[in-house]
């Protein structure tokens, strides 16, 4: 195999200092930054590599030696920093029209799901328009009316930890504050994964406590510990398809409810192609439509139904009928 040329890199002592354990994801992380930073042209030394990944110079050498063993570097003495031996390694990227309006939807998106992923995204951005010749500040044009996301003080860094532990099948011990009961308990969770609901961050996991699959909101979890016991996530479990039955989130026993839509509703109604996977639908001869669902529990569905007041009947089941008519009488005496 054929030498390398490795010039202006010199073996020195020292003791590896890097700030905290580094685990091999944030290794490979920092290499394919150092090189995306040395293919950009932007001739980075020894001592802005060390402030940039809090590395100690002698991690920085290691890390330029794999680089160079990958793709021949070299030190540029008039810049003061390395470059690939046969020019740069990065493309100019060429993005569309559509493309960049995709961009800058995800970033419209991105700015409600709380403040760690904006920030993400933002240097996403700055990656990917450092790379193009598409400038990065314009105008955006485009509003996407959803929920900003609820968060807590430490959310963004449980946001990572239990990413990172369902991606490596690693068990949670967490301290959570309950939603209704208001209790505070510790629990063992196996994560199985994360959904982001109408604002709402919420993991999906197995608890230990409850023996059972179960639903914890992030920004409820008091406290948060990476165990060092793995687990082993039901082979035909899949997370959409999990939340398929639900109309949101919630999960309960299956039920069928038929609704019926004024003539002056239907219109409005029948614009979206489809409400549910469960959804049938009928047009009656007044010109009003009832549509089915079969759904997991009808705590969301109420909602939904609700929001199309006073245009809209519960047909079946009688009993949520029932249910709805006492609502709306008690509705009706808190007005008046």
């Amino acid at each position: 195999m054929p030498q390398r040329s490795f010039k202006g890199l010199k073996k020195r002592g020292g003791k590896d200092s890097q700030t905290g354990p580094a685990g091999v994801k944030d290794k490979v992380r920092n290499l394919l930054d150092l090189y995306a930073i040395i293919a950009q042209n932007r001739y980075p030394s020894i001592s802005s590599i060390r402030e940039r990944f809090s590395l100690s110079e002698r991690s920085v050498h290691r890390y330029l030696k794999i680089i160079d063993s990958i793709d021949s570097i070299e030190l540029d003495r008039e810049r003061g920093g390395y470059k690939f031996v046969n020019g740069t390694r990065i493309r100019k990227l060429a993005l569309s029209e559509g493309q960049f309006q995709l961009l800058m939807i995800m970033g419209e998106a991105a700015a409600h799901l709380g403040k760690g992923l904006k920030t993400e995204f933002e240097q996403f951005v700055e990656t990917i328009t450092s790379a193009t010749n598409t400038p990065a500040a314009v105008s955006n044009p485009i509003v996407l009316k959803i929920p900003n996301a609820v968060e807590s003080e430490k959310m963004t860094e449980y946001f990572t930890s239990i990413l990172n532990c369902t991606q490596e099948r690693r068990r949670i011990e967490v301290t959570y504050k309950g939603t209704h009961s208001g209790e505070t308990k510790k629990r063992r969770l196996d994560p199985y994964g994360i959904v982001f609901h109408d604002g709402d961050w919420v993991l999906v996991g197995y608890c230990h406590l409850a023996e059972a699959l179960r639903h914890f909101f992030l920004d409820r979890i008091l406290d948060l510990k990476v165990t060092n016991f793995s687990f082993s996530k039901p082979a035909d479990f899949d997370l959409e398809r999990h939340f398929a039955d639900s109309w949101g989130i919630w999960d309960a026993e299956p039920v069928e409810v038929t609704v019926r839509f004024s003539k002056e509703a239907a219109e409005h109604v029948t614009r979206k192609k489809q409400w549910h996977p469960s959804e049938k639908r009928k047009a009656l001869p007044s010109g009003e439509v009832e549509m089915t669902f079969t759904v997991a529990g009808v705590k969301e569905i109420k909602k939904w139904i609700y929001s199309w007041v006073p245009n809209v009947e519960v047909i079946g089941p009688e009993w949520l009928r029932e249910e709805v008519r006492n609502e709306f009488d008690a509705a009706v005496q808190k007005h008046g």
